[in-house]
C-alpha cells in the first residue's frame, strides 16, 4: 500500500518537470521569433531609405539655361508710316519722227545714258545738206548785195527803192537759210536733256514716216515717287524732310526726300499727295520699280529702350525675361515707339537693367541662366559668346 503514493508522487513530478521544460522552450522560441521580426523591419527600412538615396542621386539637377542679354538704355526712337508706290523718271519724253526717210546711223541703245545735245539718230539728210548749202549761199549773196546797195544808197548813187527790194531779197534769203537748217535738224535725232535711253523702237536701216516713235528717253537722277498720304500724317511733314525709300529689289535704301505737298486734299479718297525726289546718282533704281517710303512723323528721345527680339508676346500680352544675377523673373511691359530693331519700352523695366533677348523659349520666373553675352559687347550683339568662348580658351 505504501508503494502507491510513492509511484503516484514520482509521477507528478516527472509531469511537472517535462510541463516546465517545454514552456521553457516555447518562451525561447518566441523570443526568437521577435527578434527575428524586428531584425526583419530594420531591414525593410534600411532598403527603402537607400532606394530613397540612390532616387534622390539619380534625379537630375535643374541645369542653368544658355541666354543672351542686353541692356534697357536710352535712346532715340522715332514713329514711321509706311506707303507703297513706284519710281518716276522726273521727266520721260518719246522721241518721234519729225521727217521721212531712213535711218542711216543709229548711236544708242537702250540702257545708254546720254547728254543734252547728243546725236542719238540721223536719218538720210543729204538732199537736206545740199539744200542748206545753196541757201546759206544764197543768203550770202543777198547779203552783200544789200550791204552794196546802201552804200550806193549813201553816196547818192542808188534809190530807196532798189534799196528796199535788196532789202526783202536778203531777209528772204535768210529765211529759207533757216528753213533748211531746220529740214536738216530734223534729220538728226538730238538728246533733249541728259537721260537714260528707255526704248529703241526703230532699227538701223528702216525707213520712217513722220510721227512714228523712235526712242524713249527718262531722266533718271532725281527721280520721284508720288505717294497718297493722310491729312493728319501730311500736317507733321515738311518740304525737304528725309525720307527712307526701299524697292523691293534692292538690298539697302535710297535716300529721298519731300519735295513737293499738294495744296489740296483729294475728295475721293480724304488723301493728299505728296512728291519725293529720291537720289539716284548711281543708276541703281529703275523707272517703275515697286518701292516702299517710310516717313518719320514723331521722335520721341532718351527714352528706355530694349531689342525688340527681347519681347515675348503672349495671349495679348507682352512681357520681357530679366536678368537678376544667375536667375531670371518675368516681367510684363508696355511698349511704345519702335524701329526696326528696338522697341520703346513705357513701364514695366528701367534703364540699366538686363532683358535675355535670345533663349527665352526654356524659361519661367526663378529659372536659373547662363549668360553667353560679353560686358564688352554692344547691347543685343551677339558677339559676346564669341567673346566669352575666347576668353575661356
Amino acid at each position: 500500500m505504501k508503494r502507491k503514493p510513492i509511484l503516484f508522487t514520482l509521477l507528478a513530478l516527472v509531469i511537472v518537470a517535462g510541463g516546465a521544460a517545454v514552456f521553457s522552450q516555447m518562451q525561447r522560441g518566441d523570443s526568437k521569433g521577435i527578434a527575428s521580426a524586428a531584425d526583419s523591419t530594420q531591414g525593410d527600412s534600411t532598403s527603402q531609405a537607400d532606394k530613397k538615396d540612390k532616387k534622390n542621386k539619380d534625379k537630375p539637377e535643374d541645369k542653368p539655361v544658355p541666354v543672351e542679354t542686353a541692356l534697357a538704355t536710352a535712346r532715340d526712337i522715332p514713329s514711321h508710316f509706311s506707303a507703297t508706290g513706284s519710281l518716276e523718271a522726273r521727266r520721260q519724253v518719246e522721241l518721234i519722227s519729225k521727217a521721212q526717210g531712213q535711218i542711216i546711223k543709229l548711236n544708242v541703245e537702250e540702257g545708254d545714258f546720254v547728254k543734252k545735245g547728243a546725236v542719238l539718230l540721223e536719218i538720210e539728210h543729204r538732199e537736206e545738206e545740199l539744200l542748206l548749202d545753196k541757201a546759206r549761199t544764197s543768203a550770202e549773196r543777198a547779203l552783200k548785195d544789200l550791204e552794196r546797195s546802201k552804200e550806193l544808197l549813201e553816196k547818192g548813187l542808188d534809190s530807196n527803192t532798189n534799196y528796199e527790194l535788196k532789202k526783202e531779197l536778203a531777209e528772204t534769203s535768210v529765211i529759207e537759210k533757216d528753213l533748211a537748217q531746220v529740214r536738216l535738224d530734223n534729220k538728226i535725232v538730238r538728246a533733249p536733256f541728259d537721260g537714260l535711253v528707255t526704248l529703241r523702237s526703230v532699227e538701223l536701216g528702216q525707213t520712217v514716216n513722220p510721227g512714228m516713235p523712235l526712242l524713249g528717253l527718262a531722266d533718271v537722277n532725281p527721280m520721284e515717287v508720288r505717294l497718297f498720304l493722310p491729312e493728319q500724317v501730311v500736317q507733321d511733314l515738311r518740304i525737304g524732310q528725309p525720307v527712307e525709300v526701299r524697292p523691293d529689289v534692292a538690298d539697302a535704301p535710297i535716300h529721298g526726300t519731300v519735295d513737293r505737298i499738294a495744296p489740296a486734299v483729294d475728295p475721293a479718297t480724304s488723301t493728299i499727295k505728296v512728291t519725293l525726289s529720291v537720289d539716284n546718282a548711281e543708276g541703281a533704281a529703275r523707272v517703275g520699280s515697286f518701292v516702299r517710303a517710310r516717313v518719320t512723323t514723331d521722335v520721341h528721345t532718351d527714352c528706355i529702350a530694349i531689342p525688340k527680339k527681347a519681347l515675348v508676346a503672349e495671349a495679348g500680352v507682352t512681357y520681357v525675361y530679366v536678368a537678376e544675377a544667375d536667375t531670371v523673373r518675368r516681367v510684363s511691359v508696355v511698349t511704345g515707339y519702335a524701329d526696326d530693331d528696338f522697341a520703346e519700352i513705357t513701364d514695366g523695366i528701367h534703364k540699366g537693367e538686363r532683358v535675355v533677348t535670345v533663349g527665352q523659349g526654356g524659361l519661367r520666373t526663378g529659372s536659373k541662366i547662363r549668360d553667353l553675352s560679353s560686358p564688352a559687347a554692344d547691347p543685343g550683339s551677339v558677339a559676346g559668346a564669341d567673346t566669352a568662348a575666347k576668353n575661356g580658351d
